[in-house]
């Protein structure tokens, strides 16, 4: 298993994206969970394209797999001799889908959020015409989608446990230290994943310029 250093920055960023926002949204911090949700959105972007661009792990094609795939992994959960992934599981890539999908939607509702007291999303204030039609719907499927986060969260943090304590596998640790394959060739284009998940996410943030403040 490979993961080259744009990826393991946008992981860990996202780990420390979501859970900030989600705090934040929940004490009330309102500024604060503009700035998580913003980093969230833009580390989303950056993935996306790098889904399509980067290292042979990251992208999409090579981990998304047919039903036939995922069943034949359940099989060899079940009687603990799984094959080895240069990057995400069947099912590791299922879990990545859901939460980038979940976390688009969350970013698209949140940038449009605002209710002309208290707060008023980057989108509403550079749109105010569109935001006159689109802020309560928006903000209302803000809020039912976070319902969402924990239990989503929750089955990554039991996947990753399963994988550890059932099947031997140190999926945290490579995340961290970019593992290593043979069959696999070193990760390139360094410079220029990093140079893209910071326009990415320095271009998000800049959004919350748009906001007034209260």
């Amino acid at each position: 298993m490979v993961w080259d250093l744009s990826t393991r920055l946008f992981h860990w960023g996202f780990v420390v994206s979501i859970v900030g926002a989600y705090i934040s949204g929940e004490r009330g911090a309102i500024d604060a969970h503009e700035y998580f949700g913003l980093a969230a959105c833009g580390l989303l972007v950056f993935r996306l394209i790098w889904g399509f661009v980067g290292h042979e792990t990251a992208r999409f094609k090579n981990f998304l797999k047919s039903p036939r795939h995922i069943f034949a992994y359940l099989t060899e959960i079940l009687r603990r001799q799984t094959t080895p992934h240069a990057g995400h599981n069947p099912l590791g890539a299922l879990a990545v889908i859901a939460l980038l999908g979940l976390m688009g939607a969350m970013s698209v509702t949140g940038l449009w959020t605002g209710d002309d007291v208290l707060y008023e999303a980057p989108l509403s204030m550079a749109f105010p015409e569109l935001a006159q039609k689109w802020d309560g719907p928006m903000g209302a499927w803000h809020q039912r989608l976070h319902v969402l986060v924990i239990p989503l969260v929750a089955l990554h943090v039991l996947a990753l446990l399963a994988h550890r304590l059932w099947l031997g596998e140190k999926l945290v640790t490579r995340m961290i230290t970019g593992g290593q394959s043979d069959s696999l060739p070193s990760p390139k284009r360094t410079k220029a994943g990093l140079a893209l998940l910071s326009l990415c996410v320095g271009g998000a943030l800049s959004l919350s310029l748009l906001t007034p403040s209260y």
